[in-house]
């Protein structure tokens, strides 16, 4: 997976995009609570190392195929809300 790709997955899910800092943070607001999803830095590009989609995956509450799904589009908003709800205590 790239970097656009990510960007474009995380867009599915309304995600903000914060790059005021020396990263760029990809925040969900849920349930009135913001949760932190994602961190790059401002200067990736293209294919993005596997730490970055591994700690992406578990931030969102998902499995690696479950992750697949939502980036093929397989998964919507409201289903992923459905699986976050399940998951978070």
């Amino acid at each position: 997976m790239n970097v656009r790709e990510l960007r474009a997955t995380l867009k599915k899910l309304d995600a903000i995009e914060d790059r005021s800092g020396h990263h760029v943070y990809f925040y969900l607001e849920i349930d009135e609570h913001d949760y932190r999803i994602c961190k790059l830095s401002h200067s990736m590009r293209g294919e993005l190392p596997s730490f970055v989609i591994t700690d992406t995956v578990k931030r969102l509450k998902l499995t690696s195929r479950e992750f697949t799904a939502l980036a093929d589009c397989q998964i919507e908003k409201p289903e992923f809300l459905q699986i976050w709800k399940f998951r978070v205590p």
